[in-house]
């Protein structure tokens, strides 16, 4: 009996260690850097670019939003975040729409690079994507670093509380 008894204990704690070893791995597995920091942005590391608006794709579920210019006769494609920001900031640009960008240097993305700011050379507007010490403005309050529970923070997406969330502000 006292065999059979350690014998199962044993059992169910390899079954429990292994269940969390999993979980760890499941829950980082393709989403690059888990510590929080996210992509590693050098905001003193500037470009600039301005070209004429080619195409700007943008719709729920269709990933991210991208931008194409025409650059010097060259088409350009910048990937910019987050499409409920976007749309929050009524950020809509016209095929022939005249835009400068600013760039800031990426280690870890794809281009090298990450659009910080796009202004319209037309209309004068701005739309700001980065904060100045690179977190994304559209990851809301918690700056780009994940979320942590749901609480009052609403979307994270920079729009505010979501007045249709099940877990509602708590207080």
């Amino acid at each position: 009996m006292k065999k059979t008894l350690t014998t199962l204990t044993l059992f169910l704690s390899t079954l429990v260690l292994a269940g969390t070893l999993a979980a760890q791995q499941g829950s980082s597995a393709g989403k690059g850097k888990t510590d929080g920091t996210g992509p590693l942005v050098d905001p003193s590391k500037v470009s600039n670019v301005t070209g004429d608006v080619v195409s700007y794709t943008a719709a729920p579920g269709q990933g991210m939003p991208t931008l194409v210019l025409n650059v010097g006769g060259t088409e350009q494609s910048y990937v910019l975040g987050s499409y409920r920001y976007l749309a929050a900031q009524k950020f809509a640009p016209a095929a022939g729409d005249r835009l400068h960008l600013i760039l800031w240097a990426c280690t870890s993305c794809p281009q090298g690079n990450v659009v910080a700011e796009i202004q319209n050379v037309r209309s004068g507007d701005v739309l700001k994507l980065r904060a100045a010490d690179g977190s994304p403005l559209f990851a809301g309050p918690q700056g780009g670093r994940g979320m942590r529970g749901h609480g009052a923070h609403g979307l994270q997406d920079g729009t505010g509380p979501n007045p249709n969330c099940p877990y509602g502000p708590k207080g």
